[in-house]
């Protein structure tokens, strides 16, 4: 597979996975949440924090990616 066809897959995969579960009112909503949960956090947990809500993103993005890859080489799987 050629790398113009892995990015498209990856751009096409990120931009699914934000429409679905990173929107600004989805990341405001967690945002909030937490802030309420850790009002006093300081640096380390709020890099933390965001570490795990880039981590959330990118194991989507792959198992995006992933599930795309698979059903193309076995368009009769039935998932």
């Amino acid at each position: 597979m050629e790398e113009k066809t892995i990015r498209a897959l990856v751009a096409n995969a990120a931009d699914q996975v934000v429409a679905a579960q990173f929107t600004e009112p989805q990341i405001e909503a967690r945002a909030a949440a937490w802030q309420k949960a850790a009002p006093d956090a300081d640096l380390a947990q709020t890099t933390t924090y965001l570490l795990n809500e880039n981590r959330a993103f990118i194991e989507a993005v792959l198992t995006t990616v992933i599930s795309d890859l698979i059903a193309k080489e076995s368009p009769h799987d039935i998932r």
